[in-house]
């Protein structure tokens, strides 16, 4: 599954193998025909087409979904292509409209108003955000994205991806033409964090791509990659330097998209027609409890040190450096007994989560590298750790590890691992259809977050609600740590865009009320000027303790906890009005309380 990774290469955040594939994809004509003949054959043919289309216009979106067949490509972010696009998506909402609700089948049904909500807010991104014109984090993550996937994702033999890189690197002239051409007054951060992912796209090309493919040093192809990589990170030293000089010191944009944006942002990627008044109600008051909850653990673990001190200890509690990985490989094995001895769902026979060093070009703090759900045959999936550098001072040292801390690494482990991300992914096989296996997009992009990442979140309390470790209070404070981020998250997503906060207080939520160091918080409030909806994370785990409930009142002793859990993940990445309605069919209540 896509989660966070810090990578050397990120400073933030018709399968061709000919080496001079064109970049610009050929006109989109996938829904220009009548409706009746666009629908003609049902909903999944019309989706096949959609996604292929998706595919050619977002072809690094849509590797880390499984889909390949257009991976040579880079993104067209030409005005006219962008123009192309929106005027595609609109025939696609309406041919998907067309279709009579009557004569699709429940699954049916919930996907199609997946799609139209994602739809929408494709729309909401390319027409009237227009982050394209604004935000140089996108032809960044277009370009390191793309290319980051094809060396470390083994969906097919070393030198068929090599080739596919090489095609996508004959495009880098295009998109950064298409950048200076549409970026001239982009918002101070997005400016400075788009430089310092173009540059890092550059680090990326220049020494991490050769160790990506060590083993093919001295073949004829390796060469010619190697020969790309170059021509291309000249262009990009050539494009950051001149960005730097002539856009950045008077960069001033609005990175504020107003109250209204957000909240077509959450009903059309979450499905959550809720006021942003109550979401904000609803994210104190859960602040408030949180707190009061961690206030109680840190009394349990130290009844008369200060709850933040107590806290402090938790942290420095933590493996040496040369045995993060061992440490987690340990935690995550201890985690997937605790799930089959809880009964909280089933682990497939011959299925183990493999924990790894993060590759020397993928420094990842712990990040899950889960085979995408639409790969036609399952790629090996690693949970990789990334240990200390041994090159760092000592204290710089210790402050990477306090994050690997035996209480914080078994809630990451969750989250990303078992019963998280991972098994989600394994359930997800069985998805029908491809709507729900699939996760349409990335930062800044809509993408359906509360269903996958909601999950994962929803994991995290599950084991400790559950009593993993024996109810030991360190493992309630990291896992409350971390929900205490997501509930600032969403506060600082509302609140920011609607000028209710400035920066300094977003950050002051992150550090004060969720008890995150400095740096961080600043991060954090930083990431909400271009991910207003990041909230999601909370919201998902709140909808699916409410569906939990829901569907306990309504089967009564008949209600088994690992019948819900794997029926909710083999429904795949839904927003979780979808799961309520697979689950409950027809139910009409609101999806947050």
């Amino acid at each position: 599954m896509r989660t966070p990774k810090r990578l050397t290469a990120l400073a933030l955040l018709a399968l061709s193998s000919a080496a001079g594939v064109a970049c610009t994809p050929a006109a989109d004509t996938s829904h220009t025909s009548a409706t009746a003949t666009a629908n003609a054959g049902g909903l999944a043919p019309f989706v096949d087409r959609y996604l292929d289309g998706f595919a050619r216009r977002h072809p690094s979106i849509a590797a880390g979904n499984g889909l390949h067949d257009h991976d040579a490509l880079l993104d067209d972010f030409s005005a006219s292509a962008i123009a192309a696009e929106i005027a595609t998506l609109k025939t696609a909402a309406a041919e998907l409209d067309a279709f009579r609700d009557s004569s699709l089948t429940l699954d049916e049904r919930v996907d199609k108003r997946i799609l139209a909500g994602v739809i929408d807010g494709w729309l909401l991104e390319q027409e009237t955000l227009a982050n394209w014109k604004r935000n140089p984090m996108t032809y960044a993550s277009a370009l390191s994205d793309g290319v980051h996937n094809l060396m470390t994702m083994e969906n097919d033999d070393a030198p068929v991806r090599m080739r596919r890189i090489i095609g996508k690197l004959a495009g880098v002239p295009a998109l950064l033409q298409a950048a200076r051409t549409n970026i001239t007054n982009p918002p101070k951060i997005f400016a400075e964090r788009g430089l310092g992912m173009m540059r890092s796209a550059s680090s990326m090309l220049t020494t991490d791509l050769a160790q990506a493919f060590a083993a093919q040093q001295g073949t004829p192809l390796m060469d010619s990659l190697l020969s790309a990589a170059a021509i291309a990170t000249r262009e990009i030293d050539a494009y950051t330097a001149d960005f730097e000089k002539s856009v950045l010191p008077t960069a001033s944009g609005e990175w504020k998209i107003g109250g209204d944006a957000v909240a077509r942002r959450y009903r059309s990627e979450e499905l959550i027609d809720v006021p942003l008044a109550d979401l904000v109600a609803l994210g104190e008051r859960e602040l408030a409890s949180a707190q009061e909850r961690f206030r109680a653990a840190a009394k349990r673990l130290a009844p008369n040190a200060d709850p933040q001190a107590a806290w402090l200890t938790v942290r420095r509690n933590h493996p040496k450096r040369g045995e993060v990985v061992a440490a987690a490989q340990a935690i995550v094995d201890s985690l997937t007994r605790f799930v089959a001895a809880k009964n909280l769902a089933v682990v497939p026979k011959g299925e183990r989560v493999v924990v790894a060093p993060a590759q020397p070009f993928s420094l990842g703090f712990a990040s899950m590298h889960a085979s995408p759900p639409l790969e036609k045959t399952p790629v090996k999936s690693y949970y990789y750790i990334t240990d200390a550098d041994s090159l760092d001072p000592p204290a710089q040292q210790d402050a990477w590890l306090e994050r690997f801390n035996f209480a914080s690494l078994a809630i990451t482990s969750a989250h990303e691992a078992m019963p998280g991300h991972w098994l989600h992914s394994v359930h997800m096989r069985e998805t029908p259809g491809k709507i729900r296996r699939i996760w349409i997009g990335l930062n800044p992009f809509p993408q359906p977050s509360s269903g996958q990442d909601g999950w994962a979140h929803y994991s995290e309390e599950l084991v400790v609600e559950q009593g993993f470790m024996g109810g030991d209070p360190r493992y309630e404070l990291a896992q409350l740590s971390d929900a205490l981020t997501r509930i600032c998250r969403l506060l600082s997503g509302i609140r920011l865009h609607t000028g209710e906060w400035t920066l300094a207080q977003a950050q002051a939520c992150f550090e004060r009320q969720a008890y995150v160091a400095a740096p961080a918080a600043k991060r954090e409030a930083e990431r909400g000027t271009y991910d207003p909806t990041y909230g999601g994370y909370f919201l998902g785990k709140r909808g699916m303790l409410t569906l939990r409930r829901d569907m306990q009142a309504a089967q009564g002793a008949a209600f088994s906890l690992r019948e819900f859990h794997e029926r909710v993940m083999k429904n795949g990445i839904a927003p979780i009005w979808a799961h309520r309605q697979l689950l409950l069919p027809g139910d009409t209540s609101r999806v947050i309380q």
